[in-house]
């Protein structure tokens, strides 16, 4: 009884300890990477599968403009293997954090994978937002796998084979929201929100897109920008505009009262995400949200 006892000891030590050699391989095979926002992390990690980890800088939900980098982030970015963002200014102050930190962690921008002539400008300021159009997504998916494979070679097959089925998700999407789109008068395909979030959007899918702020929701709104996005919204014949997630509502509200006491009225059409995936989880599920919150809205 004693040396069963003592054998059923052994047992356990040694499954304890393989357990968590196992546990230390994982951990230590698994390339660390910090992706800026929510979005693109949802990418990342659907090419990357098992073989990353990935950590957000900028917290779910958040809006990523208004973004500094605190001594745990700079911490965390010196500790990864690689970091991925958005660039042309998106993310608040995170450019400015990289350039100080220097060379000690490799870091890419997804958007200098995409050809100057595919980006829109707004009184010369870049609009970052290109992951409203699938169809750029799909660039950058491919962008993404490309880095990964080359950071960790041993892998590299599995990347790509995700990514296979991530342009494949990407093209039923696009196509999805074409057909959605189809659903709604020509006349009444305008976009208006708070800020210049949906202009890849607009560009890719037939809408006029109308905003009171810039390509930034740190952009100042005045009286005067309110008045005369009212005063387009009349000449149009306007009837619905839209709350975004991660902006607060108060200028949106303004217009809406601007607009009635000049005698036109107009409905919220509902909550788009424009800067986060907000409930939706997936990048899919988020742009389907979209478009389907817009159909609804303006189709009637």
């Amino acid at each position: 009884m004693k040396k069963l006892y003592v054998l059923s000891i052994i047992i356990l030590v040694i499954v304890t300890a393989a357990g968590c050699k196992v546990k230390s391989f994982e951990q230590k095979d698994r390339s660390i990477i910090i992706c800026s926002n929510e979005i693109i992390d949802d990418l990342v990690n659907t090419i990357g599968g098992d073989f990353i980890k990935t950590n957000i800088a900028i917290r779910k939900g958040n809006d990523p403009h208004s973004y500094t980098a605190t001594e745990r982030d700079i911490i965390s970015i010196t500790d990864s293997s690689l970091i991925i963002y958005n660039g042309g200014g998106l993310e608040g102050r995170l450019e400015w954090a990289l350039g100080k930190i220097g060379n000690i962690t490799p870091a890419i921008s997804i958007m200098k994978n995409i050809p100057e002539e595919k980006f829109i400008y707004k009184d010369d300021v870049l609009n970052p937002h290109i992951w409203h159009d699938a169809m750029l997504w799909k660039s950058v998916a491919i962008f993404i796998a490309d880095n990964l494979a080359t950071m960790n070679e041993e892998n590299h097959q599995i990347y790509y084979q995700n990514e296979e089925i991530v342009l494949y998700t990407l093209e039923k999407l696009d196509k999805y929201i074409k057909e959605q789109v189809a659903l709604i008068p020509a006349e009444k395909r305008i976009l208006v929100t708070e800020h210049d979030a949906f202009a890849y959007f607009g560009r890719a899918y037939g809408f006029e897109t109308l905003s009171m702020q810039g390509v930034s929701t740190y952009s100042e709104v005045s009286s005067i920008d309110i008045n005369n996005l009212a005063d387009i919204l009349i000449e149009k014949n306007v009837d619905t505009i839209f709350l975004e997630a991660t902006v607060p509502d108060r200028n949106i509200r303004l217009l809406q009262a601007t607009l009635k006491a000049q005698g036109h009225s107009v409905k919220i059409g509902g909550i788009l995400y424009s800067d986060t995936l907000g409930n939706n989880n997936t990048y899919d599920k988020m742009m389907r949200h979209n478009i389907d919150t817009i159909v609804k809205a303006l189709s009637k």
